[in-house]
């Protein structure tokens, strides 16, 4: 019987794994997982989202924008749907560009990251621990107990905890 849980780098981990070799539990196996650094995009895509919109305010001021401008325009000399096209293209310019300005003075860095680059390089641990059917209630209240993110039990019947 295998289980697996995910924790972060943390003494949580060190102390479930020692509580885990005094109750007799000494396969284990931790494998570090490093940070990744991704750069946002300005557009996210349907299969891969940074959870950073750089568009949400610049859509809002596009429609307070265009809606002023094309009540506006029906004064004006292009028309009502020229200038709330206008208004349109316009919010959402000032929008993105006030996003992007007010993202680099966050985080101070030359490119624009999701993540910044501090000392702590440290990601997640996965924990591969090997143990008998009669001590997987036992391992798994050790685990949840030290802040497991995540745990799973893999038997050779089906995947689940």
């Amino acid at each position: 019987m295998q289980i697996f849980a995910t924790f972060e780098h943390s003494m949580y981990l060190e102390v479930g794994i020692s509580e885990l070799q005094k109750n007799g539990i000494t396969d284990i196996f931790a494998v570090p997982l490093k940070k990744v650094n991704i750069e946002a995009t300005v557009i996210d895509s349907l299969t891969q989202s940074d959870g950073r919109s750089f568009l949400d305010s610049g859509f809002a001021l596009a429609v307070v924008l265009s809606t002023i401008f094309a009540s506006k325009g029906f004064q004006w000399q292009l028309g009502a749907i020229y200038w709330g096209l206008i208004g349109a293209g316009s919010g959402i310019l000032i929008g993105l560009i006030f996003e992007i300005i007010s993202f680099k003075m966050k985080n101070k860095d030359k490119k624009i990251r999701l993540m910044k680059k501090n000392n702590q390089n440290n990601g997640e641990i996965i924990l591969i621990i090997n143990c008998q059917q009669k001590d997987v209630t036992l391992v798994y209240d050790i685990l949840k107990k030290n802040l497991a993110i995540g745990v799973a039990k893999v038997s050779s019947e089906k995947y689940d905890l």
